[in-house]
């Protein structure tokens, strides 16, 4: 069972309500007052140009998420890779693109890793998260950086922004987290506190800090078959340890400018679980991560037609790797790997009317990576990018357009034998325009197209013997189709319906992937992936007597992405390694003044774990359900509010892989408690 107590210590100014968040960093009088628990206004999903998907914080205590994984499974038109377990490594891929053409925005600043272009989603958390986002083929907000513009799906991760009532200026938070997937092994018991702290340092500047630790064996239960035998096994090398730490300084000056100052630290360690082969259960791999960064945000409105915003950031990433084999000289091997980035980016927008917008940004940064791997290539990398943008709005049009230039050029150290890759440049346009048919009805119609390309990683350029310095990148295309409708429906009981359907269609080239040369494995450019697929979205909120409610949510993907780089190859359109034809999901929460109860599941069909689509490649279709029950609880002639929220995770304790002999874990249980004041 996974036992989850979360003690959060805040403010609600009234009952939980449901839809409810910290609200923005906007008060009367450039002061930081009013109350804290308020709604924050979230971009509408059919409204926009481009597929846009959304999960507030309020979705996500109503479904009892609590990882970053558990949420983004809801969206549609993307994939989680996921070796297991609470540590396990987990990232994301978007319409079969891969996980390096997925991008990650931490409040307004891009996330990277030059290494491999991966990005692990287990290191964030969502204790302090007021909406999560995905926006697939651009998006309609255009006064954002250069980089911003340069992936083929972008999640958005958005802190929440402190408010304060008149009368209080501290609100504190602990949270204490407990789980077990068995109730009999003390063993995979695991715990998760953390600190949440926020304070008005006067009515223009205020601080949050946020800290938690998990820790864990993660020794999970999972069954283990070979043709027709199955037996119970655990899994091993799956602890877990690791602690977090983050402050936000928000500060708003007399002339209008605001400034956001986001630090964070991560400190981990954990066993790397190995693949489970014929009985071959054993690993001792070990990862050992030191990461942090320190970022700054300032964004200032010099009148009514001019906007200035500016963005610095360093980061900080180190790794250790280490594996015992008899195989290795001495029987062990330690590798160390330590990125650095810089990144500074200014934009500007000018908006000449109501309707018209134009921004242009620029962006500069440098990468680079040191290693303790023999002949390393101690790459260095400097980009540069610009994009211009524009668009027009009116109540029924939205037109979007945009280009980007990106020029990249890299040098490595004197002391390798090997080469620096060549310079690189590229013009990447996009387009997307939203129709509102009917002027009545809130019924529209949506297009978009982008051709956005992926650098080669360091890896991928210059990892011993593998790398491929004269690597070109890939490149892709992707257009959108799809037609949205949002409105209430009169003399019903339905609140809200909202409908989704965008069909597309995506080309890869020069995707680069490994192949065997002789007797070594080396990276090339020989893959070209063709994708068709359809993401369906509903949702959709009855209102029911004694002032209580159902909200229902689902979603439905299909995806042909297939290989079609030779007409001779026994893998020519055969669908790519881990993406599934049919994948879905859906909720429905009960929410009402004693008690709410929700219901979430996520199904995918078979995949195949290589290139050619044989039987002994495919992996099973599976089905997850959970439930949650929570109930909040006030304290009479106090601020005190407490939630109470019981869940069930992988209801039917279905047995499945995501990735090719890593066992995910079975049923588990959680308790989250949850109280303010």
């Amino acid at each position: 069972m996974v036992l989850y107590l979360f003690v959060c210590l805040g403010h609600p100014a009234q009952r939980f309500p449901q839809g409810s968040v910290l609200s923005s960093f906007q008060t009367p009088q450039d002061s930081i007052t009013q109350t804290v628990i308020s709604a924050e206004k979230i971009p509408s999903a059919t409204m926009q140009s481009a597929p846009l998907q959304v999960m507030d914080r309020a979705g996500l205590d109503r479904l009892g998420i609590q990882e970053m994984h558990e949420a983004l499974k809801t969206f549609s038109g993307l994939q989680v890779k996921d070796y297991g377990g609470v540590g396990g490594i987990k990232t994301v891929s978007v319409r079969g693109f891969g996980t390096q053409h997925t991008g990650i925005v931490y409040d307004g600043v891009a996330v990277s890793d030059a290494a491999n272009g991966q990005i692990d989603i287990g290191r964030f958390s969502l204790e302090n998260i007021s909406s999560l986002s995905l926006s697939i083929g651009g998006s309609d907000e255009i006064f954002k950086s250069a980089r911003s513009f340069s992936t083929a799906g972008t999640i958005t991760i958005n802190s929440v922004t402190p408010n304060f009532a008149e009368s209080r200026k501290t609100y504190l938070g602990v949270t204490l987290r407990a789980f077990t997937y068995d109730f009999s092994r003390p063993a995979s018991f695991g715990w998760n506190p953390s600190l949440n702290w926020k304070q008005k340092l006067s009515s223009k500047w205020a601080l949050t800090v946020d800290a938690d630790w998990l820790k864990s064996d993660g020794q999970y239960p999972f069954t283990l078959t070979n043709a027709s035998t199955h037996t119970r096994e655990v899994r091993s090398n799956s602890d877990v340890n690791t602690v977090r730490g983050e402050f936000n300084l928000y500060g708003k000056f007399s002339g209008g400018g605001t400034l956001t100052v986001k630090g964070s630290g991560l400190l981990s360690e954990r066993g790397l679980p190995g693949s489970i082969v014929l009985y071959n259960a054993g690993s001792n791999e070990r990862l050992w991560d030191r990461n942090a960064f320190l970022q700054g945000r300032y964004e200032k409105c010099l009148n009514e037609k001019w906007s200035l915003q500016g963005q610095l950031k360093y980061q900080h990433s180190y790794n250790k790797y280490h594996d015992e084999k008899e195989y290795y000289s001495g029987g062990e091997i330690t590798d160390e790997y330590t990125q650095r980035e810089y990144y500074g980016s200014v934009s500007a927008r000018f908006r000449p009317s109501e309707r018209w917008s134009v921004t242009l940004a620029e962006d500069a940064f440098i990468n680079t990576l040191s290693e303790t791997i023999p002949d390393a290539a101690e790459p260095f990398r400097f980009t540069d990018m610009t994009a211009l943008a524009g668009q027009f709005r009116s109540p029924r049009i939205t037109i979007t357009a945009s280009v980007l230039a990106t020029f990249i050029t890299e040098r490595v150290s004197s002391f390798t034998t090997q080469e620096a890759a060549p310079d690189r440049f590229r013009l990447s346009p996009a387009f997307s325009l939203s129709w509102r048919v009917l002027k009545e009805h809130n019924l529209r119609l949506r297009m978009s197209y982008q051709d956005i390309f992926r650098t080669p990683t360091f890896n991928d350029l210059y990892y011993a013997r593998v790398g491929n310095r004269n690597l070109r990148p890939e490149t892709a295309r992707q257009m959108n189709f799809g037609i949205t409708w949002n409105e209430a429906i009169a003399n019903t009981i339905c609140d809200r319906l909202s409908i989704s359907v965008d069909g597309y269609f995506n080309q890869v080239q020069d995707k680069i992937v490994a192949r065997p040369t002789m007797f070594i494995w080396k990276m090339r450019n020989i893959g070209e992936v063709q994708i068709l697929g359809c993401d369906v979205n509903l949702a959709a909120t009855l209102a029911l007597p004694k002032a209580s409610s159902i909200e229902m949510n689902a979603s439905y993907t299909f995806q042909s992405a297939v290989d079609i780089t030779d007409a001779a190859s026994k893998t020519y359109r055969n669908q790519i390694p881990y993406t599934p034809r049919h994948s879905g999901s859906g909720s429905v929460s009960w929410l009402n003044r004693w008690i709410s109860l929700s219901y979430m599941f996520s199904g995918v069909g078979p995949r195949w774990s290589m290139e050619q689509n044989t039987d002994d490649n495919r992996l099973a279709p599976y089905f997850e359900h959970s439930v949650s029950l929570s109930r909040d609880f006030g304290f009479r002639n106090t601020e005190l509010r407490l939630r109470l929220t019981a869940e069930c995770r992988n209801l039917t304790d279905q047995q499945y892989e995501i990735i090719q002999y890593y066992p995910m874990p079975g049923r588990c249980f959680r308790l989250t408690a949850k109280l303010y004041f």
